[in-house]
């Protein structure tokens, strides 16, 4: 039993489909069919009941999906551990939120570099739903996300890092100055806020309309850490991820405002899907996240 016959299988009930499979391994359909053939021989059973263009895992084939990634997850970790993190080659295709793109990312991606130089990143910014969704179709490898607690029972978690939502002013605002700001205070405000489906926006609709009160920005914008800059520039307050601004608080240029009735955290999780097996790359990116 070869290991490549293995991860063909893997890949079909992955993707549902002998043709799917070839095309990202590279095969021609007719040299996977024969690759399960064997293997069917091999084992002495059939694998996959073929439904039109759809083909499912038979009992036998979802017992053997077990052993088979035990299999391949063991070989890839013999093949890793007596191979440096330099020599580390290949694609890595990673999912990210905008919100961490813009803060996280470049320290990241300059340390992966210098870990693992000959690998390929291919970085896809888009929402958490999406990510999900590409997790499932492994179209990506891992997705990193802001947002609500993602809870999915065919997905592993690899980091998680709370990350609390704050308001924030002008230093010169008469607001900055208060002990304590209420939601009704901020609703004769001007904001600017991230657009609507961002994860801590829809967080804020929400406590506001729970007070039958609402916060109506003159602009939205999908970047967090431009909002920040306009906020510095006196163009009104907004609510954002305490990691965007945290340098502009600490050197005075922000202010965070005390709002004791809106206290909203978010999680800054990696994930990647339970079927998933961890290859080099995915895990010196899940060490440098985890290590922060």
């Amino acid at each position: 039993m070869e290991l490549r016959t293995v991860n063909t299988f893997l890949h079909i009930a992955e993707l549902h489909s002998f043709s799917r499979a070839a095309r990202e391994l590279g095969y021609s359909q007719s040299a996977v069919s024969a690759q399960i053939a064997q293997l069917e021989t091999e084992l002495g059973t059939p694998l996959f009941d073929r439904v039109g263009k759809t083909v499912r895992l038979t009992d036998a084939g979802q017992t053997f999906q077990i052993y088979a990634r035990t299999l391949l997850a063991t070989a890839q970790q013999a093949k890793a551990a007596l191979q440096p993190a330099r020599e580390v080659r290949g694609t890595l295709r990673v999912a990210l939120a905008d919100s961490v793109c813009s803060t996280f990312l470049p320290n990241l991606l300059l340390q992966y570099h210098a870990r693992c130089p000959e690998v390929e990143l291919v970085l896809r910014t888009t929402t958490a739903d999406q990510m999900i969704q590409m997790l499932s179709s492994n179209d990506v490898d891992l997705a990193y996300t802001l947002d609500q607690p993602i809870l999915q029972p065919n997905l592993v978690l690899a980091s998680n890092t709370l990350e609390p939502v704050c308001f924030v002013a002008p230093p010169d605002h008469p607001l900055a100055a208060q002990g304590a700001v209420t939601l009704e205070e901020l609703s004769r405000q001007e904001f600017l806020l991230t657009e609507r489906g961002m994860s801590y926006r829809d967080a804020l609709d929400q406590c506001m309309d729970a007070r039958h009160l609402a916060i109506r920005p003159y602009i939205e914008l999908g970047s967090a850490a431009m909002l920040g800059e306009m906020v510095e520039r006196g163009m009104g307050l907004s609510f954002l991820p305490e990691y965007i601004v945290r340098t502009a608080l600490a050197s005075g240029k922000l202010a965070r405002l005390n709002v004791p009735d809106c206290q909203i955290t978010m999680h800054r999780q990696l994930f990647y899907h339970r079927d998933k097996w961890l290859t080099p790359q995915m895990k010196v990116f899940i060490e440098l996240v985890q290590k922060g």
